[in-house]
């Protein structure tokens, strides 16, 4: 035999994995948004305090849009592969055309 085979249940297995990881990474991203924006306030009033409260915005943003870009794609890849899965039981169990 030549060429490969796909084993359409195993692409669904993996998006329904990359969902799950897609889910905790939000709720990841969602705690630890609150988490900064508890502690925010909290950086003290002395230099290091007050060099670091202008370094969190950058510092935030450079986490939450990681975060984000982790999410996306955790999320496309589920994606192509049910499309992938559909094509290939597509293929493997064309409909049945009466006429």
């Amino acid at each position: 035999m030549t060429g490969y085979s796909v084993y359409a249940d195993s692409l669904q297995r993996q998006a329904r994995v990359d969902d799950e990881l897609a889910r905790h990474a939000t709720t990841v991203q969602t705690t630890l948004r609150a988490a900064f924006d508890r502690d925010r306030n909290t950086l003290g009033n002395d230099e290091y305090g007050a060099e670091l409260a202008k370094k969190l915005p950058g510092i935030e943003s450079g986490i939450f849009d990681a975060l984000m870009a982790h999410i996306g794609e955790l999320e496309r890849a589920a994606s192509g592969l049910r499309v992938s899965a559909r094509n290939y039981q597509g293929a493997e169990h064309p409909p049945v055309v009466q006429g």
